[in-house]
């Protein structure tokens, strides 16, 4: 059989946890996964989680019944990660960071229709980051736009202008890039390619 990480879950040749070690925040970042984005191979939400000490993961479409959910959206300044109209960049928040933030994963007509079905988390004050560059996925997965970028860097871009220390969360997208690049090298043909994973990987703050 072959060998995998018990942490990542993933093929043991393709793991990157490595030197990972959990960042802290004040914020704690609550990642909404669609559930199709679990069985890629590129575990953008997921090594999100392992590389934050104030992180939690849940999967689903529709989170207007998770009691869990609705009570951490109804603090006061929490806010959702999501670029486009209406949004605030992340740096004006530094003063008063939110104690929640919520980054939902999935493609952007998945996380359209997740927040389609959760107003309560559509309504939310709308936080953004400009990463300055393309994504990390470039050449692995196309990205609607230049504002688009995966869910760890959409996560971690945001850390660092809330807490003004964006060399904290460095190490997590240096990471992401590595499994990019992993993956890159097996679809060359560089390595045996990896079966992909029954519900452990995320991949992109697509939104």
């Amino acid at each position: 059989m072959r060998r995998s990480c018990a942490r990542c879950l993933r093929p043991a040749e393709f793991c990157v946890c490595d030197g990972l070690v959990p960042a802290p925040s004040r914020t704690r970042v609550v990642l909404l996964q669609h559930p199709r984005e679990a069985r890629l191979a590129i575990c953008s939400a997921w090594l999100t989680r392992l590389a934050l000490s104030n992180a939690e993961l849940h999967r689903g479409v529709s989170f207007e019944g998770d009691p869990g959910i609705l009570e951490l959206a109804r603090v006061p300044g929490a806010a959702l990660l999501f670029p486009g109209p209406g949004s605030t960049p992340a740096a004006e928040f530094a003063r008063h960071p939110p104690p929640v933030l919520f980054a939902v994963d999935g493609t952007w007509h998945q996380s359209e229709k997740m927040l389609r079905l959760s107003p309560t988390l559509a309504s939310l004050p709308r936080v953004s980051v400009d990463a300055g560059r393309p994504s990390g996925y470039a050449g692995l997965r196309a990205e609607p736009g230049a504002i688009h970028l995966s869910t760890l860097e959409a996560v971690a871009l945001a850390l660092g202008d809330l807490e003004g220390a964006p060399e904290r969360f460095a190490p997590m997208v240096a990471a992401f890039h590595r499994s990019v690049a992993l993956q890159l090298a097996c679809a060359r043909g560089e390595r045996r390619t990896p079966r992909h994973r029954g519900s452990s990987a995320g991949t992109g703050h697509d939104p």
